[in-house]
């Protein structure tokens, strides 16, 4: 059965129509000025570099209490929302098994039956409007405190959706660590950073392990600052340059060699 919502009480996101539109009226988010904010400079011909060789020298302690936020995004609204987020719930168990606090947002589980719905024929009922959905980020985040990293999944289509989302977590977290994955980041890589310039990071294919990482150094960025754990060396190798004085990553992905997470954790 679908779930019929009352109106969420969210920051004002924008008074048209499409996704796109929404996401353009948020306000723009001031990312630091002077001599930190040098141009992002992409690293030519990077070589790929498996995550599980990154990881190997991680334990637990290094995840210990890392706060992570999964926003699954929405995905064809005619359909009812029968699709569990597998690639954020397999994450989620992955991140628990190193000790960090795992948190799913799946904007795709909610279908609100109104006259909106009924106007335009959607017997399943419509997706969450952007205000809405940035409404409930809000009331997720009150409850579970501010994060370290903030990860975005969703198919090559939830462009628009993840530019609103993002432009959301940005100004709500603005300490977070920001990252795409899944589809949409896989296809497009650091060229996801000219539709998106609130994102941090993007992570390419498979993230069994990579999503270790990409906490790792989500970690370092809040509790040391960005410029300082850009210096420290240990968001490397997947970072690629600086804007705005934050980092710009691009997290290589990969199949686990063993999927008995007790043989890898240390």
């Amino acid at each position: 059965m679908a779930l019929t919502l009352l109106p969420l009480a969210g920051t004002a996101v924008a008074q048209c129509v499409t996704v796109s539109h929404q996401a353009r009226a948020l306000p723009t988010v001031q990312l630091k000025q002077g001599a930190a904010a040098k141009p992002l400079t992409v690293v030519a011909g990077r070589r790929y570099v498996h995550p599980g060789s990154v990881i190997a020298n991680l334990s637990r302690r290094d995840l210990e209490g890392v706060r992570v936020t999964l926003v699954n995004m929405p995905l064809r609204e005619a359909a009812p929302p029968n699709n569990a987020p597998l690639g954020p719930a397999i994450l989620a168990a992955v991140l628990r098994e190193w000790g960090a606090v795992p948190t799913i947002v799946d904007l795709n589980a909610y279908r609100i039956r109104d006259d909106d719905a009924a106007r335009r024929d959607l017997p399943n009922g419509r997706h969450l409007t952007p205000d809405e959905a940035q409404g409930l980020l809000e009331r997720h985040f009150a409850k579970h405190g501010d994060q370290h990293l903030i990860g975005l999944s969703g198919k090559i289509t939830t462009l628009r959706w993840q530019e609103c989302i993002a432009r959301a977590c940005r100004v709500i977290q603005p300490q977070a660590l920001l990252v795409s994955g899944n589809g949409l980041a896989t296809e497009f890589r650091a060229g996801l950073f000219h539709w998106i310039p609130e994102l941090d990071g993007v992570a390419h294919s498979e993230g069994d392990d990579a999503i270790v990482k990409i906490a790792y150094d989500a970690k370092q960025v809040v509790e040391l600052g960005p410029e300082r754990a850009m210096e420290s060396g240990r968001l490397e190798p997947y970072l690629i340059g600086e804007h705005g004085g934050r980092p710009r990553l691009v997290y290589d992905g990969g199949r686990p060699a063993d999927l008995d997470p007790s043989t890898a954790i240390g």
